[in-house]
């Protein structure tokens, strides 16, 4: 089985069906991260009639703004949901720094809540690594998911210590950052993300399908110098553990 840690179904809009359909086909179980309620309500739904999908409740940092205002609102979706996500903050592409203190706010609820049902995190660090790392350390969070790393590896090997997993995105074999970090992680602490059609697109031009995720392993298989299936077991033996927690 392969896993993809970190996707946004929301975002396929027309082509949900198809990106479902290569999901049951190439049995891919998929953490279905939020970006609001919304979104959350919308991957809970697709959960009740596909075992594959994993709904995850979390305020992205880019919706912080619009949702600083009802966060005691969201208490029982953050007990149901198996992992909080997607949360963290944006110092890097979102531009309004008047939004950066929302976002922390957003976050310290998210992080106080994780902390009291020992929850796992699944955590949005772009251009905040630091504080991210700061406030690991703070509320002693039990194995935080880092998604799609790009900071400086300093801050990864304490991240590391700290017990964080991280996640390998499309952008492996295009950023020579992505590379190294595959290098320097053990294999046991890797998991394999594709964040949805956009990323793909990011990165290269070409509509990001869940399949992509075969890529992905591959390409972390030929950094590792491991074999591709001892990669997919592994990194689906992560994922498990994480989610029995």
């Amino acid at each position: 089985m392969y896993i993809d840690a970190h996707n946004h179904l929301d975002f396929y809009g027309e082509d949900l069906n198809k990106a479902l359909t290569i999901i049951n086909e190439n049995n891919i179980e998929t953490l279905a991260c939020s970006m609001d309620e919304e979104s959350y309500l919308f991957s809970r739904k697709l959960s009740e009639k596909n075992s594959l999908i994993i709904p995850a409740f979390g305020v992205h940092p880019w919706r912080a703004h619009e949702n600083y205002n009802k966060l005691e609102s969201f208490e029982e979706y953050i007990k149901e949901t198996s992992i909080i996500g997607e949360i963290g903050l944006d110092f890097h592409w979102v531009l309004e720094k008047e939004r950066y203190s929302l976002q922390l706010k957003v976050l310290k609820y998210f992080l106080e809540e994780a902390k009291k049902y020992n929850k796992v995190t699944n955590l949005h660090t772009k251009g905040a690594e630091d504080e991210i790392l700061d406030l690991i350390k703070k509320y002693d969070l039990r194995t935080p998911i880092i998604h799609w790393y790009s900071g400086s590896l300093e801050i990864l090997k304490k991240l590391l210590d700290m017990g964080c997993y991280f996640t390998i995105s499309v952008d492996i074999s295009y950023s020579k950052l992505t590379d190294e970090i595959v290098k320097y992680l053990p294999i046991e602490r890797i998991l394999t993300e594709t964040d949805g059609p956009t990323a793909l697109e990011w990165v290269n031009g070409e509509y990001g399908y869940p399949s992509y995720i075969k890529n992905i392993t591959k390409e972390i298989s030929a950094i590792k110098r491991l074999p591709e299936e001892e990669v997919k077991e592994v990194i689906y033996n992560n994922f498990k553990k994480l989610i029995e927690i």
